[in-house]
């Protein structure tokens, strides 16, 4: 790769790297997170030529890195379940809001993981559907189907509490 091609995904990488390490927690700890970042990161300065998608390319690289780890210990799913309970909220709580950050967070979990990963990389990766099927190796339609139902199953738990207030 040339130097203008590693300081061009250097910048584009660095730029989602807080919504990298995001994704990743989905299977690991924020230190594993960090890990499986930084190991995709190897890996794509250390292509010949860059990918033709490299957004695609290192969130699917991110996936199977950290996929890879949690197969191979068991000890650190145990460490990732404890992590998981003390991790910051991932919504944030507002008075012009009615949606309570900590109970849309914990309906956030309670998604089955291939709902929550379109869901984590749509909203908080910013990626689109075309590159969330490549990341999944899903069809487009497939990616949108699932990100569809996670929004209904969400909006469905989270209306609730809404129209109790209102009333």
């Amino acid at each position: 790769m040339s130097p203008h091609d590693i300081e061009r995904l250097t910048r584009e990488i660095g730029e989602r790297a807080a919504a990298l390490v995001l994704y990743a927690r989905q299977w690991l700890d924020a230190a594993s997170a960090d890990d499986a970042v930084q190991e995709a990161l190897v890996a794509l300065l250390g292509q010949r030529r860059p990918p033709d998608n490299p957004i695609s390319w290192i969130y699917r690289a991110v996936r199977n890195a950290a996929i890879d780890q949690v197969r191979s210990a068991s000890r650190r799913r145990r460490r990732e379940q404890t992590v998981a309970f003390e991790r910051r909220e991932l919504f944030e709580s507002g008075a012009e809001t009615c949606i309570d950050a900590a109970v849309a967070e914990e309906w956030l979990e309670r998604l089955s993981p291939e709902l929550r990963e379109v869901v984590v990389l749509r909203i908080w990766g910013d990626i689109t559907f075309g590159e969330i099927a490549l990341i999944m190796d899903l069809g487009v339609s497939t990616v949108h189907d699932r990100y569809k139902a996670a929004l209904g199953q969400l909006r469905c738990a989270l209306e609730q509490p809404c129209k109790t207030k209102t009333n």
